[in-house]
């Protein structure tokens, strides 16, 4: 199907009420119509919702870069909620700084239940990588030669 102006329009048009899907189900079938600044407006608003799968699909449909302050604002608001799992997908979406990964596994350790996950955040975003003893899953011993693959197990 031929891509529609009027579509698009409609499309705005369903953002300004707030009728995310219809706009959704429109921009992207008219994806080489819209405007950057549309993609953009809907992204922020997906965002209001804590619809954040859909921003990032939203984002790169439309060749826009993710609302990054406004998904760090939103950890920070999650974060302060001990909403740790929002936070956590918030915040490695963003980039967060160290600083805010400081913040977060403060939050972590006053919950006893949430120990394993504290140390995989510092971990993760805290502790500098040590080239000999960490490379992407692999441990190094002193004098392996050939590095050991560490299995997940559940």
């Amino acid at each position: 199907m031929p891509a529609s102006e009027s579509e698009v329009l409609v499309g705005r048009r369903y953002l300004e009420r707030g009728f995310l899907d219809a706009t959704m189900r429109l921009f992207i079938r008219n994806a080489e119509l819209v405007a950057p600044a549309d993609w953009s407006r809907l992204g922020e608003r997906l965002l209001e919702r804590n619809r954040v799968a859909d921003v990032v699909r939203i984002c790169e449909l439309g060749s826009v870069p993710l609302p990054r302050e406004r998904m760090l604002a939103t950890g920070d608001a999650c974060l302060r909620r001990k909403d740790v799992d929002g936070t956590i997908r918030l915040y490695e979406l963003a980039g967060a700084d160290r600083e805010r990964w400081t913040q977060l596994v403060d939050v972590l350790t006053a919950l006893p239940d949430r120990e394993r996950q504290a140390i995989e955040v510092t971990e993760r975003h805290l502790t500098p990588a040590h080239p000999d003893t960490r490379s992407s899953g692999v441990i190094r011993s002193a004098g392996d030669a050939q590095p050991r693959q560490i299995k997940a197990v559940k």
